[in-house]
């Protein structure tokens, strides 16, 4: 049985994408260096960001990544204070409030808080 253990992203640039998964959604930095940023998810897991190169394209929408935050409304109002596109504002849904937002090479990702809070 295979064990999932990394999600990867390619990025335009590294540094600028880096800032965002480590200031915007607090990830923790494990491994850096100028290829390549790997983020501690827990459990064995992780996010990495990987530099473009002629083989590795940044291709937004094929993948939307999703985290969960203690308040999505404060959160996303937070993140656009930071310049963050807000692909879709925060809306209640079955599984609690959720909204889209976009890092720095467009990939969707999803933000939800899993309790539903009325705005």
């Amino acid at each position: 049985m295979s064990k999932f253990t990394v999600a990867m992203l390619v990025c335009a640039d590294l540094d600028r994408s880096r800032d965002f998964y480590r200031d915007v959604l607090n990830l923790k930095v494990k491994t850096s260096n100028d290829r390549w940023v790997d983020f501690d998810l827990g459990n064995g897991v992780s996010l990495g960001i990987h530099k473009k190169t002629e083989i590795l394209a940044v291709r937004p929408g094929s993948l939307q990544l999703g985290f969960t935050v203690e308040d999505v409304d404060k959160f996303v109002a937070d993140a656009r204070t930071m310049g963050v596109p807000v692909f879709q504002d925060p809306y209640d849904d079955t599984f609690g409030r959720v909204a889209i937002i976009g890092d720095p090479d467009g990939y969707p990702v999803q933000v939800v808080s899993n309790s539903k809070k009325r705005r």
